[in-house]
C-alpha cells in the first residue's frame, strides 16, 4: 500500500511539475545564478487543486538559474532529532538540462503506515523518499526560502525543512543561504526535523 501511495504521488508530483514550470529562455540565459520562492499563477493553483497536496503547505518549488557549467542540483536529506544528526534519509541528483529552469520538494504524512514520504522533483528528474514516521511526532510545518537566493557552483543551501512537534510545540522560520546560523538554532529548537540541501555540481 505504501509503495503504491509513493508511485501515485510520484505520478502526481511529476504533472505538477511540468505544469509549472513558466521560466522562459531569454530569462534563464540573462539571469544570474539564483534560486527564489515560485509564484503559482491561477492555471497552476487550479492544475494543483486535483491533486491531493495542498500547494501552499505540502510543496515548496523554486525557479531556478543554475550556475553555468552546473550538471546536476545534488540533493541531500538528513533527519534530525533534539538537535542531532539521526541519519541521511537520502542523497541524488537533478540533473541540470537545458530545460532545468526549477525544482520542488513535497512532503506527506501517512499516518496508518506510520510513513513520511518526499519527492524531490524537477523538469525531467523525480525522486522519492520513505522515512519511519517517528511515534512522538503529531503536528507539521514545511518551510522553505522566502526570497530570492544567489547560489555558486559547489556550495550548499538549504531549501526545505519540515518540523514536527512531539507535543511541545513548533518553532518555525523562513531558511537562509546566508545566515547558517538560522538553520542551526531551527534545528536545535525543534524536535524532529527534515532538512533538505541543495548543491550545484
Amino acid at each position: 500500500m505504501t509503495k503504491r501511495m509513493i508511485a501515485v504521488l510520484s505520478v502526481v508530483f511529476i504533472a505538477a511539475v511540468f505544469f509549472m514550470s513558466q521560466t522562459s529562455l531569454a530569462s534563464k540565459l540573462t539571469a544570474s545564478a539564483s534560486m527564489k520562492p515560485h509564484h503559482y499563477s491561477k492555471h497552476e493553483e487550479k492544475m494543483l487543486a486535483v491533486t491531493n497536496l495542498d500547494y501552499k503547505s505540502n510543496i515548496i518549488a523554486y525557479d531556478v538559474k543554475a550556475p553555468n557549467h552546473a550538471k546536476e542540483a545534488y540533493v541531500k536529506a538528513t533527519y534530525y532529532e533534539k538537535g542531532k544528526a539521526k541519519q541521511p534519509l537520502f542523497s541524488g541528483g537533478l540533473t541540470v538540462s537545458k530545460e532545468f529552469d526549477m525544482f520542488a520538494i513535497t512532503y506527506k504524512i501517512d499516518d496508518d503506515a506510520h510513513k513520511v514520504m518526499f519527492n524531490v522533483g524537477s523538469n525531467d528528474t523525480n525522486l522519492g523518499i520513505e522515512a519511519e514516521k517517528p511515534k512522538k511526532m503529531n503536528g507539521y510545518s514545511f518551510t522553505g526560502l522566502e526570497k530570492k537566493q544567489k547560489v555558486k557552483m559547489n556550495k550548499t543551501y538549504p531549501v526545505a525543512a519540515l518540523f514536527g512537534d512531539a507535543g511541545s510545540g513548533i518553532r518555525v522560520a523562513p531558511l537562509s543561504t546566508h545566515d547558517g546560523e538560522v538553520v542551526k538554532e531551527l534545528i536545535s529548537s525543534n524536535p524532529c526535523v527534515y532538512l533538505f540541501t541543495v548543491e550545484f555540481k
